[in-house]
């Protein structure tokens, strides 16, 4: 295969400029060489007749003022570069300016007035149409060709005289000897035109030219960092203004594909986390109720079989009746945890005391903490603290959070809850002591269904559904409140925070 020939475009520039150039030179010595000669020789005899006629017009019947006419006939041959002359129709000199008889173009006027002289027929013709004729005739003596011109004028009468100018062409000969050696020094001249219009052409298209085409190709390799210098208002700078657009367009269109790239990667994988929470959602909610509704269907089956007899009845009812209260528990906050996920749930806002829940959520649990000699402290300087929020949701949030720091605290061990203020904030803080939990195991706690307790013994938690956490979480981020849960020197601490509202001018009672 054949390699394809590549020129850049300041080359291509170059050899058009030069080639046009040099076409023009051709043509003009061409021109030089066949017609200039010529050309000028037809306005040579033009402008002889021309001269020769006005002279005529402007000096006829003057023959008394010999002065006047010696004096034109001088300024004609300097005017026209020629020898001038009056002769009479029979071929005597009647005016003729001063000069050496003895030169050349004395002789050559003498020589073309002797052969007009003969040539009885062009004198008759120019006398009988009153025309000027121009004739070319080779000169004896210098061997060079000359141009006559005869034109008839009135001196004393009516076209007595004739006029006869002589002209060389040896002019002629030399301006185009001149003129083709001229043309070394022209073509010279013109690459050197060509190769400084060359360089304007690289500075004013080529170079803005190829900056274009690198911000193309980088523009093609996905960089839009770059952008065209606008130098100029014409097409190149429409151009250059124009990519710069394109740029930016592909740019903003890039960048919002790459957001939704990012969107749609982070959708997938929201995606493929809810179907693991689904399908671990279903085994946990199989698991935590199988394992009640197997309890509550043997002894119910003891009871039909007469297996329990006289006060075991009683053991196996309230069994039962305890196995059920526990899927009721179940089913209810997994009622709740879907209502609070769906966003059908509304706030209540409310003004109220949080330090009144509070109490009075520590006597409810006061004898439960009793039960495993557990103190339940508020720890707080102040006297009321006012938040806004839903009272009930709230309780709920309070009850859950007492109910872990219980399942999960050792006896003769303390639960510290913490009221304190923060600007516009009120934080409320619960710290159980004794226990830790697992730094990788902490982020887990608010999915449904998560427990400390993988093997999910009954013997340990009993009362655990996983649910507690996850109802914390949503009901907290529908306050817009800041929560977390870490490890602390010698306990676990949760710490959640609610906007405070202004203490009102009296006490309410908390309901």
């Amino acid at each position: 295969m054949k390699k394809k020939l590549t020129f850049s475009i300041s080359s291509k520039l170059f050899l058009i400029t030069s080639s046009l150039i040099f076409i023009l030179l051709v043509f003009s010595m061409i021109f030089q060489n066949l017609f200039f000669q010529d050309f000028y020789l037809n306005k040579k005899v033009k402008e002889m007749i021309k001269e020769t006629k006005k002279f005529s017009e402007l000096y006829s019947y003057q023959v008394s003022n010999e002065k006047l006419l010696n004096e034109a006939l001088f300024r004609f041959e300097q005017d026209t570069n020629s020898k001038i002359a009056l002769l009479s129709l029979d071929g005597k000199f009647k005016f003729l300016p001063n000069y050496d008889k003895n030169t050349d173009d004395f002789q050559t006027l003498t020589y073309f007035c002797a052969e007009l002289i003969n040539n009885k027929d062009l004198i008759y013709e120019v006398l009988e149409n009153g025309k000027s004729k121009t004739t070319i005739f080779e000169n004896a003596f210098t061997k060079t060709t000359k141009i006559g011109t005869i034109t008839p004028m009135s001196l004393n009468s009516f076209n007595d005289s004739i006029i006869v100018a002589v002209s060389s062409m040896q002019p002629i000969r030399e301006a185009t000897d001149v003129i083709k050696e001229f043309y070394i020094y022209l073509f010279n001249g013109f690459l050197i035109l060509g190769l400084i219009l060359t360089l304007i052409y690289v500075n004013l298209i080529t170079k803005p030219l190829v900056k274009i085409n690198n911000v193309a190709k980088r523009m093609s390799n996905l960089d839009f960092s770059v952008k065209c210098e606008v130098q100029s208002d014409d097409e190149i700078g429409n151009l250059a203004t124009t990519l710069n657009f394109l740029s930016s367009s592909l740019e903003s269109s890039l960048e919002d594909l790459k957001q939704k790239n990012m969107k749609l990667q982070e959708d997938i994988e929201k995606k493929r986390k809810i179907e693991e929470l689904r399908k671990d959602f279903i085994a946990s909610v199989s698991h935590d109720l199988k394992t009640p509704i197997g309890i509550i269907e043997g002894y119910a089956e003891g009871l039909r079989d007469g297996i329990a007899k006289g006060k075991d009845i009683n053991i196996y009812l309230e069994t039962i009746i305890d196995e059920a209260k526990k899927m009721d528990k179940l089913v209810t906050n997994m009622l709740e945890l879907s209502k609070l996920e769906s966003g059908t749930t509304e706030l209540i806002l409310e003004k109220f005391n949080i330090l009144r829940l509070i109490q009075k959520l520590i006597k409810k649990f006061s004898l439960e903490y009793a039960s495993k000699n557990i103190n339940l402290i508020l720890n707080t300087d102040l006297e009321y603290c006012y938040v806004i929020g839903d009272s009930f949701q709230l309780d709920q949030v309070m009850t859950n959070l007492l109910s872990n720091a219980f399942k999960y605290t050792n006896s003769y061990n303390d639960v510290i809850i913490e009221v304190k203020t923060i600007e516009n904030l009120v934080e409320i803080s619960i710290e159980n002591k004794g226990s830790h939990i697992p730094e990788y195991e902490i982020e887990n706690l608010f999915n449904k269904f998560y427990k400390l307790d993988k093997s999910r013994r009954r013997s340990e938690n009993k009362n655990s559904s996983g649910l507690g956490l996850a109802i914390v979480d949503r009901i907290l981020s529908l306050h817009e409140s800041k929560f977390s849960l870490s490890n602390t020197d010698d306990g676990v601490m949760f710490k959640f925070t609610l906007k405070k509202a202004e203490e009102p001018k009296f006490d309410e009672e908390y309901e």
